[in-house]
């Protein structure tokens, strides 16, 4: 395992609600010159999960993430020649024809990402898609059950033997959502911010960013540290654009994302 002295000495303290002295893209640059090509794809895959939710930005004429592996006009190209993607995405634009269809559906190609990314990923990185994925899935166990709404329906596109789906839908008649193991303290972050979008986001921000810290303990000059102060400067950077008309926006489209639109 490569360490990094160079890299990790010249990334400074990052915490949310606090201006970043340094940008995405400058930590793109920086790590483009500083790491291996081996461990450089770690960090695409990261941004994959960018590209993927900036697919249902097209498709919705939304705000695009700067951050992802494409621009839009790029991105916009991949769909024409099909090339530049992983497979499952070509799958799912073969099965699902029409920009209704696809954003329809678009929760079935999220759990494909994870799905396959996770099983190829290893370490840190696949440690982290696991955590993306399932702090994804208790929030919308707590909206769902908070909202009345239906996780049959909202799960569809899961495996129905996989533990923490099978824990969200074991409590589908449960007056209340329990989380599973490893996420109790999510639980005061939902009840308490629910109703107010934006302390919401907020909470699961420093929640997030907390999660990742905790997975990086012990670490500072690895491929995982950098890896990891991607993320959390994607987290930090994401809060720093948000304004208050977006809020219940953006707790919105992450649920929708993981659930039937």
């Amino acid at each position: 395992m490569s360490n990094y002295y160079f890299s990790s000495s010249a990334l400074p303290a990052i915490e949310v609600g606090v201006k970043p002295t340094i940008s995405f893209l400058e930590v793109k640059g920086l790590l483009k010159l500083n790491i291996s090509a081996r461990d450089y794809q770690k960090s695409v895959i990261v941004r994959r999960l960018i590209d993927i939710e900036n697919l249902r930005a097209l498709w919705k004429g939304e705000s695009f993430d700067h951050r992802g592996n494409y621009t839009a006009k790029q991105l916009e190209e991949v769909l024409v020649t099909q090339e530049g993607l992983a497979e499952y995405v070509f799958d799912f634009l073969d099965k699902y024809t029409t920009t209704e269809e696809r954003l329809k559906n678009f929760a079935a190609l999220m759990s494909n990402f994870f799905t396959e990314e996770i099983a190829k990923s290893e370490g840190f990185l696949k440690k982290y898609l696991i955590f993306e994925r399932e702090w994804r899935l208790v929030l919308l166990g707590f909206r769902a059950k908070a909202l009345g709404r239906d996780v049959i329906a909202e799960l569809q596109y899961e495996d129905p033997d996989d533990d923490i789906i099978a824990q969200i839908i074991a409590q589908k008649d449960a007056k209340s959502y329990e989380p599973p193991d490893g996420y109790e303290d999510f639980k005061s972050v939902f009840y308490e911010k629910y109703e107010d979008p934006i302390r919401l986001h907020k909470e699961v921000c420093v929640y997030r960013f907390n999660r990742i810290e905790e997975m990086l303990f012990g670490q500072r000059f690895s491929i995982s540290r950098i890896i990891g102060y991607m993320v959390q400067l994607i987290i930090v950077e994401r809060w720093q654009e948000l304004d208050k008309n977006k809020g219940n926006d953006v707790v919105n489209t992450i649920v929708k994302a993981i659930k039937l639109s």
